[in-house]
């Protein structure tokens, strides 16, 4: 039997359409009054995680840290945006009747986390002026904590216009928890997003965390305006594959690419004034890898790449291209991605090239799935060309351990269910989404359903589940 495209697009639109939701309830920071209160679900931020319960440092273990940066930049994230919207010295162009229209207040050091006006700059690529530190945010949140209210991991840090927040921001709870973990700069956030609508670029961020010895590149899933999330689908719903010029550098496979993520990386952005993404994450890169100082030296640190959704497959591939690229060398190898929820990046020749280069130690990809999240699977049914993940996989499961295979690819069709849209997210109050299946206790034992993966290096996995014999 033959399926129409159009019928099986508009049958799958809405699952396809959640692969671009912000983790919970990722919106526009709200303004809140003092009268009013989040109802997000707290997370249990008081259990043990698991870098506690197996005495383990966090950044060891690649499924606990990967998770809890990528919510730290989405925080940070909002954060900023508050202080954008709402600081004094940012709205000097406003009359009166518009600061108070839109709610203008004067923090206490906003430059802590927005170091627009620093008189200097430390990394000529970056977008930013200067890094903002892990202290510095939390610094900022501890100053400010009666203008700013998030009381849970699945809260959007939010304005409090009247200043009658008393209760300590979640972030700076968590960024407490790290400290001696969590010496980190945030180098670059790139969000150069806002005002151009369908033109906008791709977010991500670069960290330097000097305690783990790695910088981490961030990759958002969405960022939830309208113009944002129709770009999102427009790039998701490209599933023709094309073979970018560039893969020739790489290997002499046929790969081919999924046309939508493929150029959102590498497309020339001369419309807007803008190098590719890629050409510009590798010259920020070159600088922070070449930066030295009497104590600092960033040469032999790992780079690792995560990101949910859209980033998890912007993570997937920029992993396989800093990996494979002569013009990367600098970059010590093998480079790590860990990502959730990625939807198909390549073709079989991708996953062979990519396993090629796992096969010479140049890459290790951990890709998280959760059962009945139909965006990382297969579109198939005579939609596309068929695609093939790559990696080891971690497909999460509802009240038992975790299915960790390699590859693994599934079709849509296999994960349809009536929670799909649900299965998607990363934090959940139902135990379905990622971080609730990742992290589920065992209700006899109390000790992780997924132990046998969550005390792990990502070098142990492979070690164990991967095959990449000659």
């Amino acid at each position: 039997m033959k399926f129409s495209l159009t019928a099986i697009t508009i049958a799958l639109f809405p699952a396809l359409l959640s692969a671009f939701v912000v983790p919970a309830s990722r919106g526009m920071a709200p303004i809140l009054t003092g009268a009013q209160s989040s109802t997000a679900v707290e997370m249990g931020r008081n259990d043990k995680m698991p870098s506690a319960e197996y005495n383990k440092p966090i950044f060891d273990l690649p499924l606990e840290s990967t998770m809890i940066v990528s919510q730290l930049m989405y925080d940070y994230s909002w954060i900023r945006e508050i202080v954008r919207e709402h600081e004094t010295t940012f709205n000097t162009d406003l009359d009166e009747k518009q600061k108070a229209k839109k709610k203008i207040v004067a923090f206490d050091t906003p430059a802590l986390v927005d170091t627009r006006n620093s008189a200097d700059k430390k990394f000529n690529s970056t977008k930013m002026n200067n890094p903002v530190t892990a202290d510095a945010i939390k610094q900022f949140l501890d100053r400010n904590k009666k203008y700013i209210r998030q009381e849970k991991l699945m809260d959007d840090p939010s304005f409090v216009y009247d200043g009658s927040n008393t209760e300590t921001p979640y972030t700076s709870e968590v960024l407490e928890d790290l400290r001696d973990s969590f010496d980190a700069d945030i180098i670059e956030f790139d969000d150069k997003f806002g005002g151009k609508g369908l033109d906008s670029t791709l977010v991500f961020s670069i960290v330097v965390n000097r305690s783990s010895k790695q910088i981490i590149l961030v990759f958002r899933g969405t960022f939830s305006s309208k113009n944002t999330i129709v770009k999102d689908w427009i790039v998701n719903a490209q599933f023709a594959q094309r073979s970018p010029k560039i893969l020739k550098k790489i290997t002499d496979r046929n790969v081919k690419l999924h046309k939508g993520f493929s150029k959102y990386l590498l497309g020339d952005r001369d419309d807007i004034g803008e190098k590719p993404q890629l050409e510009q994450i590798i010259n920020i890169l070159k600088e922070v890898y070449a930066y030295e100082t009497e104590d600092r030296d960033y040469s032999d640190y790992e780079l690792v790449l995560t990101g949910h959704s859209l980033g998890g497959s912007l993570a997937q591939l920029c992993s396989y291209l800093l990996a494979g690229l002569p013009e990367t060398d600098f970059v010590p190898k093998p480079i790590k991605a860990v990502t959730y929820a990625s939807p198909v990046t390549g073709d079989a020749e991708f996953f062979n090239s990519y396993q090629d280069l796992e096969k010479e130690g140049k890459i290790m990809h951990l890709r998280v799935s959760n059962k009945s999240d139909v965006i990382a699977g297969n579109p198939g049914l005579g939609i596309t060309r068929p695609y093939k993940q790559t990696g080891v996989n971690i497909h999460l499961r509802p009240r038992r351990a975790a299915e960790v295979k390699y590859e693994n690819t599934k079709s849509i069709v296999s994960q349809l269910r009536p929670r799909s849209l649900k299965a998607h997210d990363l934090y959940d109050d139902q135990g379905i989404a990622y971080g609730s299946r990742l992290f589920a206790k065992d209700k006899k034992t109390g000790g992780f359903v997924n132990e046998s993966i969550l005390n792990k290096t990502i070098e142990e996995i492979y070690e164990e589940h991967a095959k990449l014999q000659n």
